[in-house]
């Protein structure tokens, strides 16, 4: 079993690149955002203008479970949910309020090797825009949340 501080630092290998991305991008930076923080930057090695906010989903969704696909195992060389650590997108562009989770898509590491994957769930409790629970107060009127506005109120 690994901690999430033992991957902070680690160069991660995407053979696919990520999707919507140039397949050339192969190589990303994982680091930590904060000593005991949920959150990391994805950076690119190949393309400095290309980065991501990720966090660890558990922290804000206890619950969040999903079977990783056959092919994707084989993929990642894993065996075991030991071997594994994951990670979602957040999509803060129209402010910390406002952000959303994509927990459809997860960032799947081999934390042995390195090796990661950006997998699409075939699971419907999941979606591309979920709320990222923060803890700060939105300007959605009072039963909508940014996810039922797209992206934010």
């Amino acid at each position: 079993m690994f901690t999430l501080t033992e991957i902070h630092g680690r160069i991660l290998s995407f053979p696919s690149s990520l999707p919507g991305l140039p397949p050339e991008l192969t190589r990303f930076e994982l680091v930590a955002l904060a000593a005991d923080a949920p959150f990391y930057l994805l950076r690119s090695l190949q393309d400095d203008k290309v980065g991501f906010i990720l966090v660890n989903p558990f922290f804000f969704f206890p619950h969040y479970e999903f079977d990783l696909p056959r092919d994707e195992t084989d993929a990642l060389g894993v065996s075991s949910a030991e071997e594994v650590a994951v990670f979602c997108i957040v999509n803060a562009s129209r402010g910390p309020k406002a952000a959303t989770v994509n927990l459809l898509a997860p960032v799947v590491v081999n934390v042995a090797t390195g090796v990661a994957r950006q997998v699409v769930l075939a699971d419907s409790r999941y979606g591309l825009r979920h709320p990222l629970p923060l803890g700060l107060e939105t300007s959605c009127p009072e039963g909508e949340s940014p996810a039922d506005k797209g992206e934010g109120c």
